[in-house]
């Protein structure tokens, strides 16, 4: 039995089966799918194997293989394109700002209009020869959709100018990610998906943090857009769209991780209050959180469950907070202070820890990346900022380190238990 590919990776654009010719008139050539060459060198192996056994002929292994072209998620080509498309849209934005005087409301906003119009497309354009080629490995259709959804966000501004909008409104960052998520479905891009699911969470956040400024409610908005973005991505491999779920998870995971990262921090910031916005927000995503986590599989459930942990944690350490007015320095913290900080440390290594193990679970080395370094800034930041006065940094991060490896042990001792009962239980 050989192993397979993870079915969590990325759907790397593949184009649906085309449909079956009518009577009489030859079927149209196979449609071509992206790779990533461990998958294909997966293939591979399984085709040579079939073919030894007899299950397939020498056509049908070339047939099967020419249906695959290799795909690498992350190239020059790609960095390029979107670092491109995010400094054009930056300065879009910045343009339409800077040139307030120089031309007309009118003249700007039909500017911003025809660019927009003209960028998606553009898009279409170059979609529907991709299709048309069968090159799923060129980057160039999602850099010139993110452009498209970046150019949606400077119309958004120059409307609200023209309107007498105060350019510093939460609900305008809200309009342009929503307007992105819906040309992402749309049109089926992960571009401006990711863009747009980035975009409403920064809107939540900013609404929340606008109506009540301080370190509790910013943290928990943080954690429950966190929860909510893995939710619906759980929710979309369930029953939505599989191939728009990665957006969601790790943007959502990215989020639970800054959260946690800010209600660990000891110092409170800030005026007391509780907005609507922030208990609407909650709800929204504790209900999610459980339908996803009702209808996922074991994988799923822990996903969603390191999501609430994140939350929960959040929402207890930002309670947990000490006057940082009543004390002159880290020396002077009280012992409830010091365990504080080490409770932090310890839920922000659970829960960082947990995303790496998901990261390996789910086949993606993005996600455990991700958990590494934000473990590294954490653990770096609470060593200078809190543990310096008893721990020295190094001794923090060979503390950390030493629970890590012991961690790692007793896991691969469990799993190599777990194996060599399986095979007792099988013979």
């Amino acid at each position: 039995m050989h192993g397979a590919p993870s079915t969590e990776e990325v759907a790397m654009s593949a184009h649906p089966t085309a449909p079956p010719a009518p009577p009489g008139q030859p079927g149209p050539g196979p449609s071509m799918h992206g790779a990533s060459p461990a998958q294909l060198q997966w293939l591979e192996t399984e085709l040579r194997a079939w073919r030894a056994e007899g299950l397939i002929d020498e056509a049908t292994l070339g047939a099967i293989r020419g249906r695959y072209v290799a795909v690498r998620k992350i190239t020059l080509a790609r960095i390029v394109l979107t670092l491109g498309a995010c400094f054009f849209g930056l300065g879009l934005i910045w343009f339409v700002a800077s040139n307030l005087d120089a031309m007309s409301p009118l003249t700007r906003f039909a500017l911003m209009v025809v660019i927009w119009l003209g960028l998606v497309a553009a898009a279409e354009v170059l979609a529907t020869r991709r299709d048309r080629e069968g090159d799923v490995a060129s980057p160039v259709v999602g850099a010139v959709r993110l452009l498209a959804a970046a150019a949606f966000g400077a119309v958004v501004f120059q409307a609200a100018q023209s309107l007498q909008v105060p350019a510093y409104e939460p609900l305008l960052v809200g309009v342009w990610g929503i307007g992105a998520l819906l040309w992402a479905y749309a049109v089926r891009g992960l571009a401006p998906l990711t863009l747009g699911v980035i975009l409403v969470a920064v809107w939540f956040v900013w609404q929340v943090g606008d109506s009540a400024n301080n370190a509790f409610s910013v943290s928990s908005a943080i954690a429950a857009a966190g929860l909510a973005a893995v939710a619906v991505g759980v929710l979309h491999a369930l029953r939505w769209r599989p191939d728009f779920t990665t957006p969601w998870r790790e943007v959502g995971a990215a989020l639970v991780l800054v959260a946690l990262f800010l209600a660990a921090l000891p110092w409170d910031w800030g005026t007391d209050g509780r907005p609507w916005q922030l208990w609407v927000g909650l709800a929204l995503a504790v209900a999610l959180g459980a339908a996803a986590a009702l209808g996922g599989s074991r994988t799923d459930r822990f996903e969603v469950g390191l999501a609430a942990l994140g939350l929960a944690l959040s929402l207890g350490l930002g309670l947990w907070r000490y006057d940082s007015s009543a004390v002159g320095g880290t020396a002077d913290l009280s012992t409830g202070a010091w365990f504080r900080a080490f409770l932090a440390v310890a839920a922000y290594l659970v829960v960082a820890s947990g995303y790496a193990v998901l990261g390996g679970m789910r086949d993606t080395s993005r996600l455990t990346l991700l958990a590494t370094a934000a473990l590294v800034v954490f653990v770096t930041v609470q060593a200078f900022a809190v543990f310096a006065p008893i721990l020295s940094g190094a001794t923090l991060f060979l503390v950390v380190g030493a629970v890590l490896l012991g961690t790692g042990v007793l896991a691969d001792r469990g799993r190599r238990r777990l194996v060599r009962e399986a095979k007792e239980v099988a013979s």
